[in-house]
């Protein structure tokens, strides 16, 4: 039986469509998306089909979690995930796609409080942090879904290097987000601007870090909208 709790929640449902989870961040917000496509382009294709994503759960310990713990992770199977991830694996779970974790080189600190400071840090420098990979067969997609949480009023840094270190030449960009307050953000005008090349979705994707348990009812109605 699958055992699944997030500050105890989590549909059993959802968790029988991914049999794992995502997670999320923060803040932040506005943005105009009027003028950008709510649909992709062609039809989805699995097979040609990424979902890239960075997420931090802020521990790897399901027991004894702060609220701050409790609220950038969803535990399930004894397994910490975090809010990005699990919606990552929904994503992956209905369409087929193949899933690519976004990891810095130097690993980032689970601590709620150090995981802040380095944040900020790298945001203040505008810092483009290593990356550990990059997908090897990123030519071969037509569609790229990017995860994030909102970090800080932003983009967290690792995905700006994720962004300008690939080229999403040609490509449907379809976005999605966790966050605490603040919805996308500007964060489709900030990936418009940095893939001029590409056609990135206005309707993406965005859920707070309150609603987790809900995230797949909402994620299922989500992408039956781009087709």
């Amino acid at each position: 039986m699958t055992n699944t709790s997030r500050r105890t929640f989590l549909s059993l449902a959802g968790a029988t469509v991914v049999g794992a989870g995502l997670a999320g961040c923060s803040i932040i917000g506005g943005g105009n998306t009027a003028n950008a496509p709510a649909k992709v382009n062609r039809p989805l294709d699995k097979s040609r089909t990424l979902i890239a994503y960075f997420s931090m759960p802020e521990t790897d310990d399901p027991n004894n979690m702060n609220q701050e713990e409790a609220y950038s992770m969803v535990v399930i199977d004894g397994k910490v995930l975090g809010n990005t991830q699990y919606v990552a694996q929904i994503i992956g779970g209905r369409t087929g796609a193949k899933l690519f974790r976004i990891e810095t080189a130097n690993k980032l600190p689970l601590d709620h409080g150090e995981l802040e400071d380095v944040s900020r840090a790298q945001q203040g420098a505008r810092e483009r942090p290593k990356l550990k990979a990059m997908p090897s067969d990123l030519g071969g997609h037509d569609t790229v879904f990017i995860g994030y949480p909102i970090w800080w009023y932003d983009l967290p840094m690792p995905v700006y290097t994720f962004l300008e270190q690939n080229d999403f030449s040609g490509k449907n960009i379809v976005l999605f987000c966790t966050h605490g307050s603040s919805g996308l953000g500007g964060t489709v005008e900030t990936v418009t601007k940095m893939l001029p090349d590409s056609t990135v979705l206005g309707n993406g994707f965005e859920i707070s870090r309150d609603d987790m348990d809900d995230a797949e009812p909402q994620v299922r109605d989500w992408l039956a909208s781009l087709s």
